[in-house]
């Protein structure tokens, strides 16, 4: 039982039709909402983690424990004045905010969460038997960073203009490791599972998480998601100190709101990520149906982990950020993928 089953079931007096129909919406509705919540969680969440290591109290005004800061303040972003650049080329300068986040929520959308009791399996496009998963999700966030070029570049500003050519390096220089070590995930699931590319299938058919079974691999893709997250010390795109905010210099309002949040979802995305790959995902030591629990345990641990790296180290140099992906990445995932094969063979992996 599926959450869109029961949202058939719970429309079916309407027809066949529109009770699919209906249920797609609705499951795509709840979808954006449990994603926009989350992602106002992750911002509070870090705040007040923040203001913790600093002997801060952090947000503590507005709401219980501060808990309705995040709302002040998007409603504060959503009042602000938009001030459009003079220069700018206007269509992708409007249109760069909303891919980066309209490839977040997709993001989430194909990712498998598990069962949560009554509910059952809760996730959009992998249980429905989607068998190349692996792929439509690393296809979406290949997009994502589209939206930053295109805003660096629109904006006509030297400062968005630099930003957007780092993120460019960033990007080219850690996908590449990034996918390597996927693909030693891959090799080894292709061994259980005759569904290698369904990240469902690797999640479901796995004896050991991966990331006991690879090391290296697991190492190579978390570095590999926090230089695609640019957070410090991988914020080559933003620069505060050096490029103001790089290429969303230029943006305010909500517009700019959407690349901050864009910022924490891609850093819970990539703590989804690596659960599913290398942490056995929704696998847990209890009952079944709580899956999604034992993924969101697992996801938050490496949320503040990635926090505590963000505030803890500085900024790398340019030339020497580059160097990690392609000088030590890179060859670390090509011993990893080799080390995985001869495990595939030699124990029957």
């Amino acid at each position: 039982m599926s959450l869109y089953s029961r949202l058939v079931g719970l429309f079916s007096p309407l027809g066949n039709l529109p009770s699919e129909a209906l249920s797609y919406i609705a499951e795509s509705l709840i979808m954006i909402i449990i994603a926009t919540l989350g992602l106002a969680f992750m911002i509070y969440l870090f705040r007040k983690f923040m203001a913790r290591l600093q002997l801060r109290i952090g947000p503590n005004r507005v709401g219980k424990f501060g808990l309705l800061q995040v709302v002040a303040d998007g409603l504060k972003l959503a009042g602000k004045e938009s001030i459009f650049p003079k220069g700018r080329d206007d269509l992708p300068y409007r249109v760069a905010p909303l891919i980066g986040m309209v490839g977040l929520i997709l993001a989430f959308a194909v990712l498998p969460y598990g069962s949560l009791f009554w509910v059952g399996t809760v996730t959009i496009f992998d249980a429905s038997g989607t068998s190349v998963s692996v792929i439509l999700l690393f296809a979406i966030i290949a997009i994502m960073p589209i939206g930053e070029v295109l805003a660096g570049i629109s904006s006509r500003n030297k400062y968005a203009l630099l930003g957007s050519l780092r993120s460019i390096a960033k990007d080219v220089s850690f996908e590449v490791p990034m996918m390597i070590s996927v693909l030693a995930v891959v090799m080894m699931a292709s061994a259980r599972t005759a569904y290698p590319l369904s990240i469902n299938s690797i999640v479901t058919t796995e004896i050991l998480p991966y990331g006991i079974l690879e090391p290296l691999g697991i190492f190579v893709f978390m570095v590999s998601m926090v230089a695609r997250a640019s957070y410090t010390p991988f914020d080559m795109g933003e620069s505060d100190s050096e490029l103001i905010t790089g290429y969303s210099t230029e943006y305010s309002g909500m517009r700019f709101a959407m690349f901050y949040m864009g910022l924490f979802g891609s850093i819970l995305l990539g703590s989804f990520m690596v659960s599913l790959f290398y942490l056995g995902g929704f696998n847990g030591p209890l009952d079944s149906s709580l899956g999604v629990v034992w993924l969101v345990i697992k996801a938050l641990i490496l949320v503040l982990i990635s926090f505590t790296i963000w505030l803890s180290m500085p900024r790398i140099r340019i030339d020497k950020f580059v160097n990690l992906g392609w000088k030590y990445l890179l060859p670390l995932s090509m011993i990893n993928l080799i080390l995985s094969g001869i495990l595939t063979l030699g124990m029957g992996w």
